[in-house]
């Protein structure tokens, strides 16, 4: 039978790890889960990765610095630079919530428009002339 103790982690080379040095990679890093990473640097001495690491939801840069046997697979990225949170789509306008600009007007200003509160109807409403 197999079970979860028979998983086995591929250690990757540093060879594998120097190529990507200037690039955009994805990969699992304890500790940190799955992330999308630009690799700056990697210490052939040391067996240290620099990196500007982003992480679901904010996907904020953040520098650290990793040992190249805690990178859990490596592959290139090819999504958008830098990465960056999918937009929730606008909920549209429901009844009863009060209105927010940019929604595209409204009762009011119609009314306003329509009565010549902001001047006459069709004209740029101007408020240079004095009443008497």
């Amino acid at each position: 039978m197999y079970g979860p103790q028979d998983i086995s982690v591929q250690y990757l080379p540093p060879t594998v790890v120097s190529q990507y040095v200037g690039q955009w990679i994805t990969t699992s890093i304890p500790t940190y889960g799955q992330v999308t990473a630009y690799i700056t640097d990697y210490n052939r001495r040391t067996g240290m990765v620099s990196m500007f690491m982003y992480r679901a939801p904010s996907y904020q840069p953040q520098f650290i610095q990793v040992h190249h046997s805690d990178l859990v697979g490596i592959a290139p990225y090819y999504g958008p630079i830098p990465p960056r949170p999918t937009p929730r789509p606008p909920r549209p306008w429901q009844p009863g919530q009060p209105w927010q600009p940019g929604t595209g007007g409204g009762f009011w200003p119609w009314l306003f428009y329509q009565t010549g509160v902001f001047g006459q109807p069709g004209q740029p409403y101007r408020d240079d002339h004095y009443y008497y």
